[in-house]
């Protein structure tokens, strides 16, 4: 099947995002980055989600172990020799038995000795874990409205389990809990697209980009807290899914009237390339190069949260 270009172009632009988010920007543009980013990634997956590839829960762990978890521990497996390398250097500080990040890779829990090595790819685990829970709701659900109340119940739980315990869980399924609420939102707006082609316009982006820009920043204001997935961090519930849908609607009318731009859409294509490379190798080059010029500036890796 064709790929759609705004698809493509918004993949890309949301990578854009994701690395000027790791890179040490002013705190107020983070933060605004972070109200919509990572839920604009699920929301773009689930367009894509077709309930027809999955007859079985055995073709969809076929397909899906060969698009999402082979890569997976492919790339996670190169930025463990990567670690190694480093490691050997002097160059990072751990203190733990080096086969640990090897079997974490398995393991996939973020924030721990485990992905030390992996910085955003837990991601990639948490997608899969995102699209395993959506193929039962949309099995168990079958109808729309059936699927949305589901979609519901799950990110109820989800939040719940943020809130109460906030303990990352192995192969991130506790976000995967709540970014599940976006993949669906995507393939709904999807089923919906000829009903929401009404809304397609400047005045309505406009209006979304207010309503994201003063509820995310009420959000922080209030809780101190910014929308962080990989810290379990996302404020006031409420505010946080206001400042979210809003920020992915202004952001997909915004794609829609773009014209085609081929650099975006080579991001897009390849994002999971420079999801994989761009902070644990890419930015540390860089920031080597960076500190031995002449202009003596540092550039400060945060800790992986995308």
């Amino acid at each position: 099947s064709k790929r759609l270009d705004w698809l493509d172009i918004g993949k890309g632009l949301g990578m854009l995002l994701v690395m000027l988010g790791h890179a040490d920007i002013p705190t107020p543009l983070k933060t605004y980055i972070y109200t919509f980013h990572m839920p604009l990634f699920f929301f773009l997956s689930g367009y894509l989600y077709n309930k027809d590839k999955f007859p079985s829960l055995k073709v969809f762990f076929k397909k899906r172990t060969k698009t999402l978890i082979l890569p997976y521990l492919s790339f996670s497996f190169m930025a463990y020799l990567w670690f190694l390398l480093l490691n050997h250097f002097g160059l990072v500080n751990y203190k733990n038995n080096l086969l640990t990040p090897l079997l974490g890779s398995v393991i996939a829990e973020r924030k721990s000795i485990w992905t030390v090595h992996s910085g955003a790819l837990w991601f990639v685990s948490c997608l899969f874990c995102t699209e395993l829970l959506f193929y039962f709701i949309a099995k168990i659900g079958r109808t729309k409205k059936a699927i949305g109340s589901l979609l519901l119940v799950t990110s109820v739980v989800g939040c719940l389990y943020n809130k109460m315990v906030g303990q990352p869980l192995p192969w991130n399924i506790d976000v995967a809990m709540i970014s599940v609420g976006f993949y669906g939102a995507g393939y709904l707006f999807k089923e919906y697209n000829k009903n929401l082609e009404r809304f397609n316009h400047l005045k309505a982006l406009v209006l979304l980009l207010i309503v994201n820009l003063f509820t995310g920043y009420l959000n922080y204001v209030l809780t101190g807290e910014r929308v962080d997935f990989y810290n379990s961090s996302l404020g006031n519930i409420v505010l946080f899914y206001l400042s979210a849908f809003s920020g992915i609607g202004a952001l997909v009318i915004l794609i829609k009237h773009m014209k085609k731009n081929k650099v975006l859409q080579y991001i897009g294509k390849n994002s999971f390339i420079y999801l994989a490379f761009h902070q644990k190798i890419v930015f540390f080059v860089f920031s080597l190069l960076i500190q031995k010029s002449i202009f003596n500036f540092e550039i400060i890796i945060d800790h992986p949260i995308v």
